[in-house]
């Protein structure tokens, strides 16, 4: 059996090898965005309960939905001791893009009507888009005065969003990025409020870092989260419950490739900063082992 596995690996390092090339996330589907996966963010800033800072909480892509304003949503949640957060996200297969609803944060509510484009694929640095929006707003905290229960329009709010390349470090690892920045303009009761949106996308479409704040009428963080474990079993790659051909593919298609920025799923299995024989080994010796579905 072990005999049949290495030939299959060097037939599909011989296909596929291995290629190096600039940050360009294209669309990928609806299953790549990993739906119902779940994964580890610690807290590191909270307007809520300042207990949880550093500890850790669970994001989810859906899989749940919910209808708002007539229209489906995947409820993208951040579970965590202190509640959590929540973002509704549409995914659009055909203009290939993500739509946001709306966001919560505790008893905070913000329905965002229409919604705005959050991710416009391909992404790539130096694109920028910008909408009009409103924003409905119920428990709002502005800082400095606390928290107004009653709801709130803000109507013609201005919403630029502009992509850049970076590198983060964060508890997972290492990740060259493209931050992708969106800036709300508007006023609440004759103030001027600007929030700024940031997620971190790896170059594997994952958010490795999210972060919301206030800048306007003054600075305050609403929550700031970063990647902290993306998949709690390391060799199955796919998350499909098993470790098998489909795993080693993802192995082989990186075979030769210094990884210096960590990939997710990551081939790497090691984690010296090569893909060789070494981590085509140790998968081998994991072949056929199941695991829990999260």
């Amino acid at each position: 059996m072990r005999s049949i596995l290495l030939i299959f690996v060097v037939i599909m390092i011989f296909l596929f090898g291995s290629s190096i090339y600039a940050i360009e996330i294209k669309f990928p589907g609806e299953e790549g965005f990993f739906i119902g996966k779940p994964m580890i963010y610690v807290i590191k800033a909270t307007a809520g309960d300042p207990k949880t800072v550093g500890l850790e909480g669970v994001y989810r892509f859906g899989p749940d939905k919910v209808n708002i304003d007539g229209e489906n949503y995947y409820d993208c949640s951040f579970t965590n001791e202190g509640g959590g957060a929540h973002f509704y996200l549409g995914i659009d297969n055909v203009n290939e893009i993500v739509t946001q609803k709306g966001i919560s944060f505790g008893d905070t509510n913000l329905n965002i009507n229409p919604a705005i484009t959050a991710l416009k694929y391909p992404l790539i640095a130096g694109k920028k888009w910008e909408e009009k929006t409103k924003l409905t707003a119920k428990n709002i905290v502005i800082p400095g005065f606390g928290v107004i229960p009653s709801e709130l329009t803000i109507d013609n709010v201005s919403a630029q969003t502009v992509i850049s390349s970076t590198s983060i470090d964060v508890p997972f690892g290492f990740f060259d990025c493209l931050l992708v920045e969106s800036t709300y303009n508007g006023s609440l009761l004759g103030l001027p409020v600007t929030l700024i949106q940031r997620t971190w996308m790896s170059e594997d479409n994952v958010p490795i870092k999210r972060n919301f704040e206030f800048t306007k009428p003054t600075k305050m963080i609403l929550y700031d989260m970063e990647l902290s474990e993306a998949n709690p079993d390391p060799y199955d790659l796919n998350w499909d419950g098993i470790f098998n051909i489909l795993d080693l593919m993802i192995i082989t298609k990186y075979y030769g490739m210094q990884i210096k920025s960590t990939r997710i799923p990551n081939p790497d299995i090691n984690g010296d900063g090569f893909v060789d024989m070494k981590d085509i080994n140790l998968a081998i010796s994991h072949f056929g082992e199941k695991y829990k579905k999260q």
